[in-house]
């Protein structure tokens, strides 16, 4: 997502401290202080105007007296799963009963996320299905322009869309 809006000409905020990897080839468009936002929201105004990539157990912590344009990227819990079991391969993966459980926790927390998130007035959310957006990117990114208001060739933003590196997929799972 961070690729496209990039190509969207949306600043970003990163500070590309965590490079590419095997896992991220593109790179993780990350922010570091994001990390702290529970304790530590001070950097905040530096987002103004750019997109910065904040995981969702983070959400709960943005301050009120700001406005929100949230991108909340979706996608299928079992491949999470597997995506992490991944970047985890050096560690040891996930026991079939781990990942229930896990499964489990994360489809609570997704649905205590949304919940808030529709209760929260300084918060405009679209919602972009991940697998939807590689395998149907015209519509998915129809909607994120229209959500963000900008004026930009849809195919042009395809451009950045790498289904190659889709390797968590699940086949046959909607």
């Amino acid at each position: 997502m961070m690729q496209i809006l990039r190509q969207a000409a949306i600043p970003l905020l990163v500070d590309d401290q965590r490079t590419a990897d095997e896992s991220n080839p593109q790179g993780y468009f990350e922010y570091q202080p994001v990390k702290k936002l529970k304790t530590d929201a001070s950097w905040l105004p530096l987002s103004l105007g750019k997109a910065v990539k904040i995981v969702s157990p983070l959400l709960f912590y943005l301050p009120d007296h700001f406005e929100y344009k949230i991108i909340f990227m979706t996608r299928q819990l079992d491949e999470i799963i597997v995506s992490q079991n991944k970047m985890l391969k050096n560690q040891q993966a996930f026991t079939n009963e781990e990942q229930a459980k896990i499964r489990q926790q994360l489809a609570h927390h997704l649905l205590q996320v949304h919940q808030y998130l529709v209760y929260k007035k300084n918060m405009q959310v679209v919602k972009i299905d991940f697998n939807h957006l590689i395998k149907n990117p015209e519509a998915e990114l129809l909607r994120l322009v229209q959500f963000l208001g900008v004026t930009i060739s849809i195919e042009k933003l395809k451009t950045v869309i790498k289904p190659d590196l889709y390797r968590s997929r699940l086949e046959n799972k909607e």
